[in-house]
């Protein structure tokens, strides 16, 4: 029984690569992506919280301690223990989280129907739905730190580079994500095509930190990173704030949200937890949540790079 599992795992796993490469060799079109934030249909009401409603949701998100990454490890704080404690004494909703550091097991995880939904970057999940059965929705955004509900890419150069605009950038090396990210790859990507710039060469890692190491070691001309990443951690970087320069930005986008499934939660359920974080927020937020807690989920449409 043990080997099967094993073998089960290896297999659930193989099939979660093959998938997710393939949405990212194809021309994965921004028509296949509707709007991502939850919006009840006509006449729906919260379900009742006399029974106990039990949602079970991966995590990893910027700012929670145990899912952070190096970027921004300094500041993160946020924990979600008071807010469990008060969604089941008050609202009678167990909200049992699992947290993962690892962005490619949460696709996985999800795959394997373990769980209801997520809280992450909302492309991390959406992603992986063209072509699937999720029907992810966003119930509500979280707020970082700072209070900030938006996300965006940051271009920069040096600051003795020459380079200005985007238009600079033709014909240079240009430091951006991966296609797991939204603001350092795909968004960027597809504003530079619309300027139809093309770069000499594009080197694409996973951190932002990788991006700042390129370009402040002479290796790239341009380095996309997440707009919090200078503010969180440019001093780990033993880098000067006056050494870069920006030339541009990406359009905002969803920091974090809270996404449910709603195949496997039902709208008034959905509608039920939104109610009961939007009450937990604000004034009454935990003070574990670092910030003033949830908001009501921006519209957002992520239309994706589209490969040639």
């Amino acid at each position: 029984m043990f080997g099967k599992n094993i073998l089960l795992n290896i297999i659930l796993v193989a099939a979660c690569t093959i998938f997710v490469a393939g949405c990212g060799n194809k021309n994965i079109s921004g028509n296949v992506f509707e709007e991502t934030a939850f919006e009840p249909s006509e006449n729906t009401v919260p379900a009742s919280s006399e029974e106990t409603l039990v949602i079970k949701l991966v995590v990893n998100e910027a700012y929670c301690q145990k899912t952070a990454c190096s970027c921004v490890s300094d500041i993160a704080s946020r924990d979600y223990q008071s807010l469990q404690d008060l969604l089941k004494e008050k609202y009678n909703i167990d909200l049992v989280l699992t947290y993962v550091t690892d962005e490619y097991y949460i696709k996985d995880s999800l795959f394997t129907g373990r769980y209801d939904g997520v809280i992450t970057k909302p492309w991390l999940a959406y992603m992986i739905t063209p072509g699937s059965s999720f029907k992810f929705k966003r119930i509500v955004d979280l707020l970082d730190v700072y209070n900030n509900q938006w996300l965006r890419g940051m271009i920069i150069t040096k600051s003795d580079s020459g380079l200005n605009t985007l238009k600079d950038i033709d014909g240079k090396i240009l430091a951006a994500g991966q296609e797991d990210s939204f603001e350092k790859y795909h968004s960027p990507l597809r504003m530079l095509a619309q300027e139809k710039v093309v770069p000499k060469e594009i080197i694409h890692k996973a951190s932002c930190s990788e991006n700042i190491g390129l370009l402040t070691e002479g290796n790239a001309d341009v380095a996309i990173i997440s707009d919090y990443t200078l503010i969180a951690s440019r001093f780990r970087y033993d880098l000067d704030p006056s050494q870069i320069r920006k030339i541009g930005e990406t359009e905002p986008m969803p920091l974090c949200s809270v996404i449910i499934d709603l195949s496997k939660i039902s709208e008034e359920n959905a509608l039920r937890l939104r109610n009961a974080l939007l009450d937990l927020s604000g004034e009454n937020a935990p003070e574990e949540l670092s910030s003033d807690g949830f908001v009501m989920p921006a519209k957002w449409i992520p239309v994706p790079f589209e490969t040639k």
